[in-house]
């Protein structure tokens, strides 16, 4: 398979994967309720913060007491993403397997830079780009991709 047919079956993949997991987000997650849970805690962590700045210890005592209702609170917001990643961990791990058994090691996309952080890496010379291989294409997809779906599906804060 010629290296132009790869990269876009890859990112075909990658856009479709993406898809998939934010549209399952949004059915099974109640987003309105995640992100104001996510935004009362975050208000909540500033307001502590500034309060262990002062140094009143009878605010901070009153806030600590709302600290463990407030995590539990974004702990559950957590659990509920968290089940979504896990009913769709299994049919991803095996399609990433079987794409990569298929792709194997070869070059299936360009890149002008040379790098290489574990398995991420554009290293072999290819005229005056350097070659990547499938985890490393379908990794770079992969990213770039669910941020575009997130905010599309208004599943990202």
């Amino acid at each position: 398979m010629q290296m132009f047919e790869s990269s876009l079956i890859i990112l075909g993949v990658a856009v479709a994967s993406s898809l998939i997991s934010n549209a399952f987000t949004r059915a099974k997650v109640d987003l309105k309720a995640s992100n104001e849970t996510m935004k009362a805690y975050n208000e909540f962590l500033k307001e502590y913060r500034q309060t262990l700045k002062t140094g009143d210890k009878e605010k901070i005592a009153k806030l600590e007491k709302k600290q463990k209702q407030m995590q539990e609170m974004t702990m559950k917001v957590q659990m509920d993403r968290m089940k979504v990643s896990l009913y769709l961990l299994i049919p991803f791990l095996v399609l990433f397997y079987l794409l990569s058994y298929f792709f194997g090691t070869s070059i299936v996309a360009l890149s002008p830079f040379h790098f290489s952080i574990f398995y991420f890496e554009a290293i072999k010379p290819v005229g005056i780009a350097y070659g990547m291989n499938f985890v490393t294409w379908y990794i770079l997809t992969s990213f770039f991709t669910n941020l575009i779906a997130g905010k599309i599906f208004g599943t990202m804060p």
